[in-house]
């Protein structure tokens, strides 16, 4: 289909929601639809992904065209994004397909010496380009040799010389070095150098093409005259080259195939309650009309709501007074349980600070009475000992003791209070099983332990880490 008949079918499929498309209406409103339509729960990351880009009201509803825009542009740059990808495939594969011609030409006539190097084997050079740091005004270049043979570029510019020179040398032993000299007009006349150094063929044994910054300096190797950028490579046997090449290339291949498996995924989902063949199979859990949506939207008011917000603020107020006063009680008695607690706590506020799953409520909670069954049986055993003195400790340990039994009964007030905000919030959610937020219970759980297998491994699809594709799918930068 063409991108019109794609956006026709979005919109027919919309107009069971709404007729005015142009109307605002929560989001909570749109995912239930699209739950509904998939038969199953739409990707909530995609759709995250999707509703961070769309224009909102103050309340942060949204129209069903921005959602339909916005669609369409995603659909656009991963099409793009497939497209830019299948033509790189397609050039790796020919120089697949080209190494494997000279690997099948020369894996019966390659010859090699004594020194297990083939005949025929070369180091070649690139000469990029260079800083100059030593005195002088004429123009500068760069002297190769190896063994008998020499190479030397054109003389270049020394403020900014620039040289994209090739040069090639025989290798026969492996253990020949080639040596690079920098000189300018001024110093040939003084027959001197402005700097040098050699190359070990041994750091280039791999084949691969190595791009350097090579110091050159004086003849006793202290002074840095210039540094020199190239580019390295050194073949000693072909039939191991094109081997690694293809091996590499194919992996190359194989990963942008995946790429593009991904995409191709992340366009299905988008476009999965839009597809005729899911929406003629009903599923009373995520069945949506336009009038049963006021009160489906009644759900997801617990989080937006700024009394909720109040409750959650001071719940990690006490949550920090609680880590404090765990902390002053560490001194004499330690506190393992509580510090478990509070990791826990805190570590999901500096995630989320709107707390927005039940399921993080119910564990905190557990946890906390927990730790509240530890604290009576602590108290009730040393309480009375630690307070009168009963077993005569030194006057010093009976203060830290008596300091320790009220900080423990501090502590327990707070948990007490802790455990009465968490249970406030969890009773202000109206329907805490079918919570969007709560996703969470959804994956460890299921929403329906009847399910076929195929159903299951649909929704836990649906919640797949798709984070990473979708926002390159709206990449500006490809």
């Amino acid at each position: 289909m063409n991108q019109a008949q794609i956006i026709h079918q979005v919109q027919q499929v919309f107009n069971k929601l709404s007729q005015n498309h142009s109307q605002p209406m929560s989001k909570e409103t749109v995912i239930r639809f699209l739950d509904q339509q998939s038969n199953k729960m739409y990707d909530r990351v995609l759709f995250e992904q999707l509703y961070s880009r769309m224009q909102k009201t103050d309340n942060g509803q949204i129209t069903i065209n921005d959602f339909i825009s916005i669609l369409m542009e995603a659909l656009q740059s991963l099409k793009n994004k497939i497209s830019i990808l299948e033509q790189q495939v397609a050039q790796k594969q020919l120089k697949v397909d080209d190494d494997q011609l000279h690997l099948q030409q020369l894996q019966n006539v390659e010859e090699y010496n004594s020194h297990k190097i083939c005949k025929g084997s070369k180091i070649r050079i690139t000469i990029f380009d260079a800083a100059i740091q030593f005195p002088g005004h004429s123009r500068v270049a760069i002297i190769l040799g190896c063994d008998d043979k020499k190479y030397s570029t054109k003389p270049a510019n020394r403020q900014a010389p620039a040289w994209n020179e090739k040069f090639e040398f025989n290798i026969s032993t492996g253990d020949e070095e080639i040596y690079i000299v920098i000189l300018d007009e001024e110093l040939i006349e003084k027959q001197e150098i402005g700097g040098q150094a050699k190359l070990n063929l041994k750091e280039f044994h791999d084949q691969k093409p190595h791009d350097i910054s090579l110091q050159l300096k004086d003849k006793y190797g202290v002074v840095l005259y210039s540094t020199l950028n190239l580019r390295v490579q050194w073949i000693h046997s072909q039939t191991k080259y094109f081997k690694e090449s293809i091996k590499e290339n194919q992996q190359v291949i194989d990963d942008l195939a995946q790429d593009i498996n991904e995409y191709k995924s992340d366009i299905l989902q988008l476009f999965y309650p839009f597809d005729e063949k899911h929406q003629n199979q009903p599923n009373e859990k995520y069945l949506v009309t336009e009038q049963s949506t006021v009160q489906q939207v009644h759900d997801f008011q617990f989080y937006d709501t700024s009394q909720a917000q109040l409750w959650v603020k001071l719940a990690l107020a006490f949550t920090l007074i609680y880590f404090v006063l765990v902390l002053i009680a560490n001194l004499f008695k330690t506190q393992f349980v509580d510090l478990i607690v509070l990791f826990y706590s805190l570590f999901y506020y500096m995630n989320n600070n709107k707390l927005q799953s039940l399921l993080h409520f119910k564990i905190i909670s557990l946890m906390i009475i927990v730790t509240i069954i530890f604290d009576i049986v602590w108290l009730v055993i040393y309480t009375n000992p630690w307070t009168t003195n009963s077993v005569l400790f030194f006057q010093l340990e009976h203060g830290l003791q008596m300091y320790e039994v009220i900080i423990s009964y501090i502590l327990l007030a707070i948990k007490v209070i802790l455990l009465c905000i968490y249970a406030n919030l969890y009773l202000m959610c109206p329907d805490k099983r079918v919570n969007i937020y709560d996703a969470q219970y959804e994956m460890i759980f299921g929403h329906n332990l009847q399910k076929s297998e195929e159903s299951q491994n649909q929704d836990a699809y649906s919640f797949r880490n798709t984070n990473h594709y979708l926002h390159q799918s709206f990449s500006k930068n490809i």
